[in-house]
């Protein structure tokens, strides 16, 4: 049932992620299953690479933007500190990725420069003259983990757009995937 989902999918950190997405006018569908596949909403995990929080932010990625948000004295691990940064470093990615939710989640793991390079890859490969389905990129993206995490990233922001927006799973796909 849509309940029993609904635990599987939290909302948890509910106010500061949606007051985070309406500060930079970003989808909290797409917030949410970032937390919930970085971190599961463990605001005190820290992965074996280094990266911190609820949005998994590496410290220089972090610092670089609390430079641009002009934070000089911050916490890495508060969840409202991490979630304000991660939302915005999120949004700057897809902003950067033509606004492309797809894109950006490969660029959030994988670095966006990378990402180009395969995109520009995978276009002279299949013939693309401007355009790539973004469908068809990612099943091209050469890197098992960055491949399956767009993946996780698209499931999880159709299950949240279904479960607590009633978008059905069609319509919620192609606004992830163009």
């Amino acid at each position: 049932t849509k309940e029993e989902l609904k635990l599987v999918y939290p909302q948890n950190y509910k106010e500061i992620i949606e007051e985070n997405c309406a500060k930079y006018d970003f989808n909290p569908s797409v917030m949410y299953a970032l937390v919930r596949s970085e971190s599961f909403f463990d605001a005190d995990v820290q992965s074996v690479a280094g990266a911190n929080g609820l949005t998994q932010l590496m410290v220089p990625t972090a610092d670089d933007i609390a430079r641009r948000l002009k934070k000089s004295d911050y916490d890495i691990v508060d969840p409202a500190t991490n979630v304000e940064l991660g939302t915005w470093y999120l949004n700057n990615l897809y902003t950067r990725c033509n606004n492309s939710f797809l894109m950006a989640f490969f660029s959030y793991n994988g670095g966006i420069t990378r990402v180009r390079k395969w995109l520009k890859g995978s276009m002279i490969e299949f013939g693309q003259k401007s355009a790539m389905p973004e469908d068809l990129f990612l099943e091209t993206v050469p890197i098992t983990e960055t491949r399956e995490y767009g993946r996780k990233l698209v499931s999880a922001t159709v299950m949240y757009d279904y479960l607590y927006n009633n978008i059905s799973f069609a319509d919620s796909v192609q606004q992830v995937i163009k």
